[in-house]
């Protein structure tokens, strides 16, 4: 869930001038004077000043509103796969038997074909007969087939029946999600890094062509080999548009809206995964319903002319006169007068959008102190030190078990019985509550305790859903709602949690690494939900002890609402010595300065 940095504020009327200078946040006592020295630095440069201190307006709105287009754009691709890699129901072709015009359920099935066996065919007692008559098939000799026949009464056409992968092809099926998980691995780095050195604007380019090309590329592929190829692409350019497009969007808001409006893009996400569910109601063939999630993308190209660039990059590359025009034309959107002594001189400062390996960078660091030179810190340092050690080691863990639990029990909703479609769309949706919960217990609860008992909530119901008997299906669909509203809520606040565990200055590196094991675990969601062809109800079972397993290690975890945030690996070794293992922060109102900057964390994103 994302979190803004602690940029001041000052709300201006409808037609009001600019004040003079930004009025101070309030502040607890004995923090003030430790803070206020960094909120001076943040707020340095004129032309973001003028920018965020403008109140909400019609210019923000317009920007925000975009974003959710996008979002809800590039969201069914993310969850597409539930449909386009369908398991249905197979049997062999029986020669002499099958042709053109039969089905899949047929009257010579009963004896041609092992009962519950789709790789299996009985073999004829004598090779040399054609004829499809019961007395002419041996029950007691089985051989394996090549062809096969499909139950299209649900699906058309998947690529499970257009490539066969079926019998000892059937591992090949989880690699069309695997292979989306790596492709947002990769573009998370690569568009992240583009987005920072050629704008915002040429990211979301780069995505939209990645994301629209590759899924209508994926649409018209003519083996599964490009189908996969094309997975890739499309995942590198739908995590590259959400991302840049969530970052575009907070960067053109000010701090005191950042914590909600990072929150509320969650909505549009939610709602673009359900929609595929919609359109897999219409459309029930592969290749068109692909069609239909990734096409839209190219409307997207409108953004070129319709989205203004971000102010903070446009500051960062020296380019004055392009920044105070959108400025200008945002303040005039909204009735504000922008002061002209406050655009003369600017001290550039450099973001960066640069995806998995430094996310923090770009979404809670968006504006950058000036450090002197410092020796390159990597991923190790953080496990040179016991404790450090330990709670990098759980965080690596927690995030790589959302990821796994998040996307595995979208995968799983086709295998909860009942009605598929009703399963997944709901299974969506129930994301957009656990997200206002995050926001509303988040600070009261404290990280430590709503993180464990989200977690905990989910991995207690999809546990307990694995045993409940297949007859009641009502009970094992309520219990994996449960499920994925405990683990979606967790997925949101544990971007916040880990940001304020690591020190600030590894919170890059930190973040990074976490975000590196929660693509392993997105990778792994696929093969686990396909574990229902063994047992109906074991992915449930393995979601349930990973989410309970990494709800009970958080307990070990030190609460961060309420405390001075470390900011060395040395303070982060120290952190939380003075608090016993069942220390929670329960039902206090904590205000966002208590917990310094790193409550500004924002967040990369499912993925």
């Amino acid at each position: 869930m994302p979190r803004s940095m602690m940029v001041r504020y000052a709300q201006v009327e409808q037609g009001a001038p600019f004040p003079d200078t930004p009025e101070d946040p309030p502040h607890i006592t004995d923090l003030k004077q430790k803070r206020q020295s960094k909120m001076e630095e943040m707020e340095q440069d004129p032309i973001l000043t003028c920018l965020y201190r403008m109140r909400f307006g019609a210019s923000q709105l317009y920007v925000y509103a975009l974003a959710w287009v996008a979002v809800i754009i590039c969201a069914p691709v993310y969850v597409d796969y539930n449909f386009l890699v369908r398991q249905v129901p197979a049997r062999c072709v029986v020669p002499s038997c099958d042709g053109n015009d039969t089905s899949f359920n047929e009257s010579f099935v009963q004896w041609a074909i092992p009962e519950n066996q789709q790789c299996k065919v009985y073999q004829r007692s004598e090779a040399n007969i054609t004829e499809c008559e019961e007395e002419y098939f041996s029950n007691d000799t089985e051989t394996s087939c090549s062809e096969w026949v499909y139950d299209t009464s649900l699906f058309t056409s998947t690529t499970v029946t257009e490539f066969d992968l079926v019998c000892d092809s059937d591992w090949l099926r989880p690699l069309a999600g695997s292979m989306y998980m790596l492709g947002m691995l990769l573009g998370a780095i690569t568009i992240g890094d583009l987005a920072d050195r050629f704008g915002r604007k040429m990211g979301i380019l780069v995505s939209v062509l990645l994301l629209g090309g590759g899924g209508v590329l994926s649409a018209v592929s003519p083996n599964y080999t490009m189908f996969l190829v094309m997975r890739l692409l499309t995942g590198a350019g739908g995590v590259g548009l959400f991302q840049v497009t969530f970052v575009l969007a907070v960067e053109f808001i000010g701090a005191k809206w950042r914590t909600f409006v990072g929150i509320m893009i969650e909505v549009p996400f939610a709602l673009g995964e359900a929609m595929t569910g919609v359109f897999a109601i219409f459309i029930r063939d592969w290749r068109w319903l692909q069609v239909a999630v990734t096409a839209p993308a190219f409307l997207l190209l409108s953004y070129m002319w319709l989205m203004p660039e971000s102010v903070r990059w446009l500051v960062s590359q020296g380019r004055k006169s392009d920044a105070i025009k959108i400025i200008n034309k945002a303040a005039k959107v909204n009735g504000v007068e922008v002061p002209k002594h406050l655009l003369e001189d600017t001290n550039p400062e450099i973001p960066t959008v640069d995806g998995t390996i430094s996310v923090a960078n770009s979404k809670d660091d968006l504006v950058k102190e000036d450090q002197p030179p410092k020796v390159k810190k990597t991923v190790l340092d953080l496990l040179k030190t016991p404790n450090m050690r330990r709670r990098s080691f759980n965080m690596f863990y927690c995030w790589a078990v959302c990821t796994l639990v998040y996307y595995g029990l979208s995968s799983n909703s086709g295998n909860l019985g009942g009605n598929i479609f009703v399963n997944f769309i709901a299974t969506m949706l129930i994301e957009i509550p656990s997200y206002v919960f995050s926001y509303l217990v988040l600070d009261r609860m404290g990280r430590k305790g709503t993180l464990t008992f989200v977690l905990l909530l989910g991995g207690g119901a999809c546990f307990i859903s694995g045993f409940i008997p297949k007859e009641i299906e009502w009970l094992i669909v309520t219990l994996s709602l449960v499920g994925k509203f405990g683990i979606a809520a967790a997925f949101a606040i544990v971007y916040v949690y880990s940001a304020e565990i690591f020190p600030t200055e590894y919170r890059s590196v930190g973040i990074g690494a976490c975000s590196m094991c929660a693509r392993i675990g997105g990778i792994l969601a696929p093969f686990i939900s396909s574990l229902a062809s063994i047992y109906q109800p074991l992915p449930l079972l393995v979601f349930g002890v990973l989410s309970i397993i990494s709800g009970l290690l958080i307990i070990l975890l030190p609460e961060t609402v309420g405390c001075e945030l470390p900011q060395t690996l040395q303070e982060s070794e120290d952190f939380g010595r003075d608090q016993s293992i069942w220390y929670f922060s329960c039902c206090k109102s904590r205000s966002n300065d208590l917990t310094g900057e790193v409550n500004e964390g924002l967040e990369e994103q499912k993925i």
